[in-house]
């Protein structure tokens, strides 16, 4: 890769609403998952409590992918003070080996772009590719599209990031997400923004992706055994009309083939029919 090597990448984010009764269908919007920011409202222990079960779930339904740690609403912890002790949350981060912890106010615009440019490069470091991801390669530039997914319990900021994200404003009326809530952005990242181990993952997919997209060319016998599979479409009308002709040919061959086995069965019934009534009258 060059030093003016740029990474583009379309974030697809999303925000699944917390709410129990949106818990049946959680399973499916996991999958294909780049990374989660797990959210939790820094002024309510309740949500930081339930940040186990969340995790579990993911792990179970998205595998092994990035997982980064949000305190959100950092804002109101001048008026209320600290609800949660710090060392408790890094605990719970370094038991479930989270990537890392990040404090955000969506109000306050604090950390916001910090915490998805995070998530938009733990999912180049854990580049697989999943169907999709490479979007396109051209000169000096790479295009990525990644689904991110904000997940935690109801009422704690996931849909206020993502708003102050993508469209650069806080929205003081504030509505719980009914099921999902879905926003894109594009992003561009340099390469001195990236660590040295991305830059080695990026050209390592973008080479699978080249072989995927565009092949080797055929060695000599490939290229007869495919030749051999292909439709031949420059064939004559010449020979089109000879196959045409063989073709029915082998038809009423066919036909009279069905019609022989069937006067053979009938001729089988009359034969066995006429056994049966000569022993009756012998008997009799």
């Amino acid at each position: 890769m060059s030093k003016t090597q740029k990474i583009k990448i379309t974030l697809s984010l999303w925000d699944i609403g917390g709410q129990k009764r949106f818990d049946f269908f959680k399973t499916d919007f996991f999958k294909g998952t780049a990374a989660v920011g797990l959210v939790f409202d820094l002024t309510r222990p309740d949500t930081f409590e339930v940040i186990n079960t969340y995790f579990k779930e993911i792990r179970q339904h998205a595998g092994n992918i990035p997982i980064l740690l949000v305190g959100n609403k950092n804002d109101l912890k001048k008026e209320i003070g600290e609800s949660i002790e710090r060392s408790r949350i890094i605990k719970k981060a370094n038991r479930f080996n989270l990537l890392e912890y990040v404090e955000t106010s969506a109000l306050e615009d604090m950390n916001v772009e910090d915490l998805f440019y995070k998530l938009s490069i733990a999912a180049l470091l854990d580049l697989r590719p999943r169907l999709g991801e490479i979007q396109q390669s051209e000169g000096n530039s790479s295009h990525f599209r990644f689904k991110i997914i904000l997940a935690g319990p109801a009422a704690v900021g996931k849909s206020s990031l993502i708003q102050r994200f993508t469209h650069l404003d806080f929205n003081q009326d504030y509505k719980l997400t009914v099921g999902l809530d879905l926003m894109t952005r594009e992003i561009e990242l340099e390469e001195k923004d990236l660590p040295p181990e991305a830059l080695s993952i990026i050209k390592h997919a973008l080479l699978k992706y080249s072989k995927k997209t565009n092949p080797p060319p055929l060695k000599a016998n490939q290229e007869e055994t495919k030749m051999e599979k292909e439709i031949p479409f420059n064939i004559s009308l010449e020979s089109l009309e000879t196959i045409k002709n063989h073709d029915e040919r082998d038809q009423q061959e066919k036909s009279r083939f069905a019609s022989k086995k069937i006067y053979l069965i009938l001729l089988l019934i009359l034969i066995a029919f006429l056994i049966v009534v000569s022993l009756l009258i012998f008997l009799k």
